[in-house]
Order: structure tokens, then C-alpha cells, then sequence
């Protein structure tokens, strides 16, 4: 029944799914070597030019420095300066002038690095944390691998380039904008660049930021969002280079990567009006923005589950752009996420739940039931019981919602041990985490239990006529099956492909002695017909000669016969004149 629902789903999985990741305005034309615009909460890029390019980070490079040294090292440990790294750093780069031997926080070395993009602050950093240099260049390439960036790598931690002898540091502004998303979920990072200045708490060193929004000698619009970060570089290869951060005060945020420019001044006028038309296509309901949620979007626990699905703009919203996964989910909330994850919208069950109190708080009892409305399951009275004694918080509850409960805690649905307290709110990360693990749930049910909805049938237009499906299909299209079947759509393409290809080349080898020996024919004829026709043009020559031969010694004749007659005439006037 599975490989039968999977076949029916890959006919129609090209007709039922919206098209994602398409550029949703023209992008504006900038002189520069390349930029993007992209929606931190989701990690879309809204729009761009060049986003692919081959281009030179400069010192925006250091965000993945301070990445790998954050996720790597002691936040809180005391850095020594040594002399030969501090007065020998990184060619091609400025430098603060720290001096050798001082003792810096790590904190200290992280704000000089990010905010005046000192390269002797980063080296001592890279140092101080792995070691030497090159055993940090080695982790930020890891890094790189780690988030699937394939156009960007690394040869040192400041980010020098071609100019400087360093020829393996290189980027894309898609890429460097998907570090730069990386890095600003990261608070301490995200603390350290979005200050003015800085005073160390070490060494006596006043730092001031590169970030000309920050220092208040670039202008943009204040009504509209706020700067909030990033960083600045520059090279001779690179250009003027800055990725920017900025975020509305609906909790959205946008990240501007923009390279190459001819000065510092365009750059930041650049990046001034892309974000304008960005925010302005927002509020024109042109471009769609999901909340930052800075805190969970790169976490160990939640990131990988919130990208999953953050481009279908799911998630709760606050002001302050945090997801806040600790703070208790409503009914609303609830189901705008099942609803686009799982596929339930227009759910009757799911709508009639939401109605009841949307801004109600949802207990893992409540859950439990709201599950074995959608999805109808038993479980014998032994397994519950023994499911049940390992629950708290059950004594008040009916044997209907005890058999619900116990179903759902019983399975993968039941995401850590709170669910297993039958009055336990659910949190916004617990909601994140139960509905994905509900597509799969829904995968497995619907597989398992169609033969239950065969009598409700629907009917859509196919490419050959009308295609008749099981009404359960409505809820088949959640975004964690459709990836799946993709996959397995490409895998099949992928395999008619190779054998195709099989076939043209034995197809091909078959034909090739035959070929040869048609060459083989051809070049002897050729041959004959060059002997032929050398052989004639011989002939042609020889007769030529002769003839030519012949006409010579007729003239030779000729002119014989005449001397001979002129020297008779001659003597016979001789004769005459005696």
C-alpha cells in the first residue's frame, strides 16, 4: 500500500507544490562586483546580482574566524599576546597595534577583531584558541564544509586575498551572507558588532567600529528599521566590501551582503537603498519576511528542524525577533505551524481546536486528544497501562482522554520527558520539534490506514484527464513527504538517465566496426581513386613533354631548313655579282 501511495504522490507531486525560492521583485542594478539581500529568519535570498560570483571577502572573513573561535574556545579565558604573531600578522591588513606580551580577555580580542577589524587582535584570537593560524584556517574551512558552502574557502583568519600572496581565501555573497546569518545567532557575536566603541576590559585599548550606520556618518531610514551590525573590509582585489544587518520593528531582520564597490561612501549609500526597497516591497505585501528568531535558527537543538521549514513564514512573531522556545505556545500559534508543516490547513478538526481559544495555552492532555481526532488509533488496555504508570498527572483524566494520552506518550510524538506531566504546557520548541515528528507520524498513519478512506474520493485536472484520489491526499503534501518524494523523483530520473546513456553507448560500440570498416572501404577507395588520378596526370605530363618535345625539334627543323636556304641565296647573289 506504501509503494502504492508513493507512486500516485510522484505523479502528482510536480502539480500540487508551489514553486519555492524564486526571486519575488527585480533586483535593482548596482556597480559592484556582487551582492544579495536575504531574510535571516528564513535564509531566503530575496534578491541580488552576481549572488554566485567569485568574489574576495576582504575582512568580512573574520565573522567565520570569530565563529569557529567562539564555538571552539573559552569565552571567558585571558588571551597573552606573543610578539611573533602581533608584529608579524597576516600581510595586506591593518592592525591595531595591541603590543606583545598583554593580556587581553577573550572578549576583549573578539570586539578589536569585529569592530576595528584589527588583524593583530584576530591572529592573537586564532592563536590563543587553536594553537597556531593554520589550525584555525583548517576549522573555518571545516566550518564552511559544515554549512554546505561550496564557493567559499580559506588561507588565513583575517582574510587577505590574491593582492597580499594569499590565493585560497574567495567567496560568494550568498554564501558570505549565510555566514554572516550563522554569526549573528550567536550572542556574543551579535553583541560585539552592533557597538560604536569599546573599551577593553584588559590592556587599556579603546576600539571604535568600521560600521559607518553605527557611528552615525552614513544616513538611513530610523522610522523603518534599525542597523544593527555586521562587518566591514576592504582589498585592493576585493573592493569596498560590508555586510550589513537591519531589522523592522515587527522582529524581522534582513542581511545585505555587498561587494566591490569603488568607495566607502557608495557602498553604504548601496546598502542604505537596498534596504529601503526591501523593507518598502514588505510593507507592500510584495515580499513575505519570517521573524528573525535569532536564538534558535543556528542552535544545536532547533536549528536544523527550524530551517526545515522556515521558508513556509510558520513561526510565532515577536518584536524583539526572539522565538523564545522556553515560553508556552497558544492554540493559534499552534496551528498556523501544523497547518503549514503538516499540511492541515482547512482542517475542520484542527480549525474547530484553534476556535476554541486561540490564545489559549495547549496541555499535552489536550494535545494527545487533538491527535486522536486526526488521526484515530487504539492501543490495548495493557500497553496503556503500562505507558501510563510512567506519567504523572493523570488521576483527574477520563478513560477516553487516559487511552489518548497514553497513545500519544507511547510514541515519537512525545518529544522529551515533560510530555510525559499530562498537565505540561507545550513551549513554542516543544511545538517545533512535535510537528515535525507529526509529518512522519502522518506519513506512517496515512500509509497504513487508507484503505479506511478509499469511499471519500476528489477528482483534479491531470495532464491526460481527470485524476481520481482518496480524499485522505489532502493532508499527504506536508513539506517533510514531498522533500522525500523529490528525492526519490531525482533518484528515478537520475537512474533513467545512466541507463540511457548505457544504452546510446553500446548502441555506439555496435556501430563502430561497422563504421570502421566503412572508413576502412572509403580510405582504399580514396587511395585508389589518388593513384588513379596521380597515374593520369602522369600520363597527362608525359604527353605534354613529348608533345612539346616533338614541337621543339619541328622548330629546330624548321629553322635549320631556313639558314640553309638563306645561305644558298646568299651564294647564288655572290654568283651573280662575279
Amino acid at each position: 500500500m506504501k509503494k502504492k501511495l508513493t507512486g500516485i504522490l510522484l505523479l502528482l507531486l510536480f502539480i500540487a507544490l508551489p514553486l519555492q525560492g524564486q526571486a519575488k521583485v527585480k533586483a535593482p542594478k548596482k556597480q559592484c562586483h556582487a551582492y544579495v539581500v536575504m531574510d535571516a529568519g528564513s535564509g531566503e535570498v530575496l534578491f541580488g546580482q552576481d549572488a554566485n560570483k567569485k568574489i574576495y571577502p576582504a575582512s568580512t572573513a573574520k565573522l567565520m574566524t570569530a565563529i569557529v573561535c567562539v564555538e571552539k574556545g573559552n569565552v571567558n579565558s585571558v588571551i597573552k599576546t606573543k610578539s611573533d604573531v602581533v608584529y608579524r600578522t597576516t600581510p595586506g591588513t591593518y592592525s591595531l597595534g595591541i603590543g606583545a606580551g598583554v593580556n587581553y580577555t577573550f572578549k576583549d580580542l573578539l570586539h578589536m577583531s569585529l569592530m576595528s577589524s584589527a588583524a593583530d587582535a584576530t591572529d592573537s584570537l586564532a592563536v590563543g584558541v587553536f594553537g597556531s593560524k593554520k589550525a584555525c584556517v583548517e576549522a573555518m574551512n571545516e566550518k564552511c564544509k559544515e554549512l554546505g558552502l561550496k564557493k567559499t574557502h580559506f588561507d588565513n583568519p583575517v582574510g587577505s586575498d590574491i593582492g597580499a600572496g594569499y590565493n585560497e581565501t574567495y567567496a560568494s555573497a550568498k554564501e558570505m551572507a549565510k555566514i554572516c546569518r550563522y554569526a549573528m545567532a550567536i550572542p556574543l557575536i551579535r553583541s560585539a558588532v552592533s557597538k560604536a566603541h569599546y573599551s577593553t576590559q584588559k590592556g587599556g585599548m579603546y576600539v571604535n567600529t568600521t560600521n559607518w550606520f553605527l557611528k552615525g556618518m552614513a544616513y538611513y531610514d530610523r522610522d523603518t528599521y534599525k542597523i544593527i551590525g555586521s562587518k566591514s573590509g576592504t582589498t585592493n582585489a576585493a573592493g569596498h566590501v560590508f555586510i550589513a544587518t537591519a531589522a523592522d520593528y515587527e522582529g524581522h531582520e534582513l542581511i545585505c551582503a555587498y561587494f566591490g564597490n569603488v568607495s566607502k561612501e557608495s557602498t553604504f549609500a548601496s546598502i542604505r537603498s537596498l534596504f529601503d526597497y526591501a523593507f518598502n516591497n514588505y510593507k507592500k505585501g510584495k515580499l513575505t519576511l519570517t521573524p528573525s528568531n535569532y536564538d534558535v535558527r543556528s542552535s544545536q537543538k532547533y536549528g536544523a528542524v527550524y530551517s526545515e521549514y522556515s521558508a513556509l513564514h510558520c513561526y510565532p512573531a515577536q518584536k524583539d525577533g526572539l522565538f523564545a522556545p522556553n515560553k508556552a505556545i497558544t492554540r493559534k500559534q499552534l496551528g498556523t505551524m501544523l497547518e503549514a508543516i503538516d499540511s492541515l490547513k482547512d482542517n475542520a478538526t484542527l480549525s474547530a481546536f484553534v476556535s476554541e481559544n486561540e490564545n489559549g495555552t495547549v496541555t499535552t492532555t489536550r494535545f494527545a486528544q487533538l491527535l486522536q481526532e486526526l488521526y484515530p488509533v487504539t492501543i490495548s488496555d495493557k500497553k496503556a497501562e503500562e505507558v501510563l504508570a510512567s506519567c504523572s498527572s493523570i488521576d483527574t483524566m477520563d478513560e477516553t482522554a487516559k487511552e489518548a494520552y497514553a497513545s500519544f506518550a507511547s510514541g515519537a510524538l512525545a518529544v522529551d520527558d515533560s510530555c510525559k506531566t499530562a498537565n505540561q504546557r507545550i513551549t513554542r520548541g516543544q511545538a517545533l520539534l512535535i510537528a515535525d515528528k507529526l509529518a512522519d507520524y502522518q506519513m506512517n498513519y496515512l500509509a497504513d490506514h487508507a484503505q479506511t478512506q478509499i469511499a471519500e474520493v476528489r477528482q483534479i485536472p491531470g495532464k491526460d484527464g481527470t485524476i481520481t484520489l482518496p480524499a485522505m491526499s489532502y493532508t499527504t503534501f506536508n513539506k517533510k513527504w514531498s522533500d522525500s518524494l523529490k528525492e526519490q523523483k531525482e533518484a528515478q530520473d537520475a537512474e533513467a538517465a545512466a541507463k540511457k546513456a548505457e544504452a546510446e553507448r553500446k548502441a555506439a560500440k555496435e556501430k563502430q566496426p561497422k563504421k570502421d570498416a566503412e572508413q576502412i572501404t572509403e580510405g582504399t577507395k580514396s587511395k585508389e581513386n589518388a593513384s588513379q588520378a596521380e597515374a593520369a596526370k602522369s600520363k597527362e605530363n608525359a604527353s605534354q613533354a613529348t608533345t612539346a618535345t616533338q614541337k621543339q625539334k619541328k622548330q629546330a627543323t624548321t629553322a635549320t631548313q631556313k639558314q640553309k636556304k638563306e645561305v644558298i641565296t646568299e651564294t647564288k647573289k655572290k654568283k651573280v655579282k662575279k
